[in-house]
C-alpha cells in the first residue's frame, strides 16, 4: 500500500519522541512516504492528551518528565514496562477516513501478537484498544493531518508499578450495576507480553521484556512492509531536526500549561474525540481505558462494594 520507512527501535527522552513524530509526520507529506517507528523512553514519562488539563496530573517532581501530545485522550505513563510504536501516512487516499486507518493498523498489531502465541487478541475499534482474553494490552490514538496523518500507540511489555502511576496521575474509578470498579486494578490485572510470549529459554524479568519488546517490533515491521522498506538511522541531526521543527509551533511551557497555540483545519482535518480549541478537560481517568464500555471494564478489575 505504501512504500515504506523505518525509523529503529529508539529509545529517547519524550521531548525527543515527540518531536521525532511531529518529523515523520512531515516526511510522509513531503516525500510520499509511510514511517514506522518502535521506541521507548530513558525516563518515566506521563504524556497528557491534546486537549487535556495538567489538573489531572497530581504533581510534578524529579522522578519522571511531561510532555503533551498532538492526539486526544488522557494522561498515560510511558516507562520500562512499555513498548511504543508510531506510524504514519501521507493522505494519498489509501485510507478514506481515520477509522480506516485505526482499523489497519490495529488489525496488523493484534494479527502479529496472535501470531507471536498470545491466544484470545483482537483490535477493539471502538475503544481504540489490543485486548487479550477481554483485557487491554495496547492502546492507540490518531491525528488525521490535512497532508498526512498518525497512529502511535502504548503496548504493555511487562507490568506497571501501579502504586507509582497512582501517585503521579488520576486514576478513576466507575460505579456499574451497584460496584465500583478501580483502573489501578484493571492496570494490576492487565496482560503483558513478556509472559504470554515464549523466548523459549530462562531468562530474566528484564530479559523478557527487551524480548518481547524485539520480537514484536520486527514482527510488526515484517508484517507491514513484507520485507520491503528503507532503513532511516535517527542521529542527533535527525533529532535536532526534529526539535527545530516542533519550536516552530508550541515547545514552550504555553503548548504544555494550556495547549496553545492549538492546531488549525489549516493543518489537520481531525483530532478524534477533541475540539481543536476547545477547553482543556480535567477528572479524565487513564487513557487505555477512556474509551472502554462499562460492559467490558467491569470485565477488566475486581468488583468492589460501594
Amino acid at each position: 500500500m505504501f512504500n515504506y520507512e523505518y525509523w529503529g527501535l529508539n529509545n529517547l527522552s519524550i521531548s525527543e519522541n515527540m518531536a521525532l513524530e511531529e518529523l515523520m509526520l512531515e516526511e510522509s507529506a513531503l516525500r510520499n512516504v509511510a514511517g514506522i517507528r518502535f521506541w521507548n523512553v530513558k525516563k518515566d514519562s506521563v504524556v497528557l492528551g491534546y486537549g487535556e488539563s495538567p489538573k489531572n496530573v497530581k504533581a510534578g517532581d524529579a522522578s519522571f518528565d511531561l510532555a503533551r501530545r498532538i492526539t486526544g485522550g488522557s494522561h498515560v505513563e510511558f516507562d520500562r514496562a512499555c513498548l511504543a510504536y508510531t506510524f504514519t501516512v501521507p493522505r494519498d487516499g489509501s485510507f478514506r477516513h481515520y477509522e480506516d486507518m485505526r482499523k489497519y493498523f490495529a488489525e496488523h498489531v493484534a494479527s502479529v501478537l496472535s501470531d507471536l502465541g498470545i491466544k484470545e487478541v483482537y483490535a477493539d475499534n471502538k475503544a481504540s484498544t489490543i485486548n487479550v482474553g477481554g483485557k487491554v494490552i495496547a492502546s492507540h490514538a490518531i491525528f488525521w493531518g490535512v497532508k498526512s496523518a498518525l497512529l502511535h500507540g502504548l503496548l504493555l511489555v511487562d507490568h506497571y508499578n501501579v502504586e507509582r502511576i497512582a501517585e503521579r496521575m488520576i486514576l478513576s474509578k466507575r460505579k456499574i450495576s451497584g460496584s465500583v470498579y478501580d483502573e489501578a486494578d484493571a492496570l494490576r490485572l492487565a496482560p503483558v507480553a513478556s509472559e504470554l510470549i515464549k523466548s523459549g529459554q530462562p531468562i530474566s524479568r528484564e530479559e523478557k521484556a527487551d524480548f518481547a519488546r524485539k520480537a514484536i517490533s520486527e514482527k510488526l515491521l515484517d508484517s507491514l512492509t513484507r520485507g520491503s522498506h528503507s532503513k532511516l538511522f535517527v542521529s542527533e541531526k535527525t533529532i535536532s531536526r526534529a526539535e527545530r521543527l516542533v519550536k516552530t509551533t508550541h515547545t514552550d511551557s504555553r503548548w504544555l500549561d494550556l495547549r496553545n497555540p492549538p492546531y488549525t483545519k489549516e493543518a489537520v482535518e481531525a483530532i478524534p474525540g477533541e475540539e481543536l480549541n476547545g477547553p482543556l478537560k480535567d477528572g479524565l481517568g487513564y487513557c487505555m481505558y477512556i474509551e472502554v464500555a462499562d460492559k467490558d471494564f467491569k470485565e477488566m478489575a475486581v468488583p468492589k462494594e460501594e
